[in-house]
C-alpha cells in the first residue's frame, strides 16, 4: 500500500505536562498521575481528558503509555494532541513501533527533545486502515497482557506450594527436625578465587562458568555467558557442576538466591560467591534446598550471617552454619515432582512468549509498512484468537494453584 509519508510533527503534538508535588496530590482520586515510567500515584482532580498517550520526557525518555480515563502527566512526559482526525490506538501502537528511547539525549539524564520526534516521517494510512491495523494490533496485545499476567501467577505457585508443605522456614509452624545446611549436603563448595580464574582465562568456547548474573530466584539466567578451556577447568576439577545442584548467589540482591544447573549444561564451573549445593540423598533433595533457600523468611534468618559494608555478603562458612527445618524425604520428594512439572510448564511458557515476541514485532512492521495484507490479517486473526483463548484458560488454572491456601498442582 502506498501511503504518504509525513513527518510525526505534522499529525501530533507532543505537550508538556505539568508539575504536580507527591505533597499536593490527593491519593483517594480516581485520575492516574502519568510520570515518564508509567502511573506514579492518583489524583482527584485531571490535567487531560482520556483517553490519551503519555510519552516519557526525562528519565524513561521515549517510553509510551496508553490511559484509557482521565490523567494528569507530570513535567517529565509529554501527552500525545492529535492535529488531524486520528485513532488514537493507531497513535499509541504508531509510537511504540517507532521507538523513540533510541531518540533520546544519552547526557546525564536521559531526555527526548519532541522536535527530534516530530522529524521523524511516518506512513499515514487512511481512517479506516488505522482501525484494521488496530483491530489486530490490540488483539495481539491482549495477548501479551494475559502472558504477562499468566507469568506473574506462574511464578507464585511454588513459593506457594513451598508454604502450603512445609511452613514457614522461619517459624518451622509443622515442627521440622532442625539441621544446619552443611549437615545436609553431600557436596558445597565456593568457587574459585583470586588468580585461580580471572576475566583473562575467559575464552569464546569450553566449560560454561556460572557467574553471579546467572543466578536468579529459581531460574537459571542464560543470557550471560563466559567460558573456560578444558584445559585450565582440569585444574579447578574439584568446582565441577553438574545438572541438578544447587547454585547459590552469596552476593547481590537478595543476599541469598539459588537455582539448579540445568540438564541442558552437563557441566559447569561455579565463580567466587556462587556457591555449589549438592544434598545427601538420604537427608534432603535439591530442589527443597534450592526453595528453601529462595524463601524470604529464610533471609530473614540468614539476616546475622549477612557481613560487609558497600557490598553485603554471606560467606559459604557462614551459610554452612544456618540452621533449617529438614522435612521427611518423602515429603521433599514430592515437592521435587512438583518443580520439575512446573519447570516443564515454564519451559513451554518461556518458548511461546518467546514466538508471541516475534509474531508481534513482525505485525507491527508490516503494519506500519503498509503490507499487513488481508489475507496475512485474516490468517494471523484466527490464530491470535485461538492464542488468547489458550492463555486465558491458562491463567484461570494457575489461579487455583498461585495462594497459599489454594489446592496443590
Amino acid at each position: 500500500m502506498n501511503w504518504p509519508l509525513v513527518p510525526l510533527g505534522r499529525v501530533v503534538k507532543l505537550e508538556y505536562g505539568k508539575a504536580l508535588r507527591a505533597a499536593d496530590r490527593d491519593p483517594s482520586g480516581r485520575n492516574p498521575v502519568a510520570g515518564s515510567n508509567g502511573p506514579d500515584g492518583m489524583h482527584s482532580k485531571a490535567l487531560v481528558t482520556g483517553p490519551g498517550i503519555v510519552v516519557g520526557r526525562k528519565g524513561s525518555a521515549g517510553k509510551v503509555v496508553w490511559y484509557q480515563s482521565d490523567f494528569w502527566p507530570i513535567d517529565t512526559t509529554y501527552y500525545v494532541r492529535p492535529m488531524l482526525p486520528l485513532d488514537m490506538r493507531w497513535v499509541f501502537h504508531l509510537l511504540k513501533n517507532l521507538r523513540l528511547e533510541r531518540l533520546a539525549a544519552t547526557g546525564g539524564v536521559p531526555g527526548l527533545n519532541r522536535n527530534d520526534a516530530y522529524r521523524v516521517e511516518i506512513p499515514l494510512p487512511p481512517p479506516s486502515e488505522q482501525r484494521r491495523i488496530v483491530e489486530i494490533l490490540d488483539q495481539a496485545d491482549a495477548l501479551r497482557r494475559v502472558r504477562a499476567e499468566a507469568d506473574a501467577k506462574a511464578e507464585r505457585i511454588l513459593p506457594a506450594l513451598f508454604l502450603k508443605m512445609f511452613g514457614d522456614p522461619a517459624g518451622n509452624p509443622k515442627g521440622w527436625e532442625m539441621a544446619t545446611i552443611g549437615s545436609i549436603a553431600e557436596r558445597m563448595s565456593d568457587g574459585p578465587f583470586g588468580s585461580n580464574l580471572k576475566t583473562s582465562h575467559y575464552v569464546a568456547e569450553g566449560v560454561r562458568v556460572v557467574r553471579l548474573q546467572n543466578i536468579g530466584v529459581g531460574r537459571f539466567i542464560d543470557d550471560d555467558r563466559a567460558f573456560v578451556s578444558r584445559e585450565h577447568f582440569a585444574t579447578l576439577s574439584k568446582h565441577r557442576c553438574v545438572p541438578g545442584d544447587v547454585l547459590v548467589g552469596t552476593l547481590g540482591d537478595p543476599n541469598l538466591r539459588a537455582c539448579q544447573l540445568p540438564e541442558s549444561l552437563p557441566e559447569a564451573l561455579n565463580k567466587a560467591d556462587c556457591v555449589q549445593f549438592r544434598a545427601r540423598s538420604d537427608r534432603a533433595t535439591n530442589e527443597y534446598v534450592c526453595w528453601l533457600l529462595n524463601m524470604p523468611s529464610t533471609l530473614l534468618l540468614a539476616g546475622s550471617l549477612v557481613h560487609g559494608q558497600t557490598r553485603t555478603r554471606v560467606s559459604m562458612g557462614r551459610l554452612r552454619d544456618l540452621e533449617v527445618p529438614v522435612p521427611t524425604l518423602d515429603l521433599q520428594k514430592q515437592f521435587g515432582e512438583c518443580v520439575r512439572s512446573w519447570e516443564q510448564m515454564d519451559s513451554t511458557r518461556a518458548r511461546r512468549k518467546h514466538d508471541l515476541g516475534r509474531l508481534f514485532q513482525v505485525l507491527s512492521q508490516k503494519a506500519f509498512a503498509g503490507t499487513l495484507t488481508d489475507a496475512w490479517r485474516e490468517a494471523h486473526r484466527t490464530e491470535l484468537a485461538a492464542e488468547i483463548d489458550a492463555q486465558s484458560r491458562l491463567l484461570s488454572q494457575l489461579g487455583s494453584n498461585s495462594e497459599p491456601d489454594g489446592e496443590q498442582g
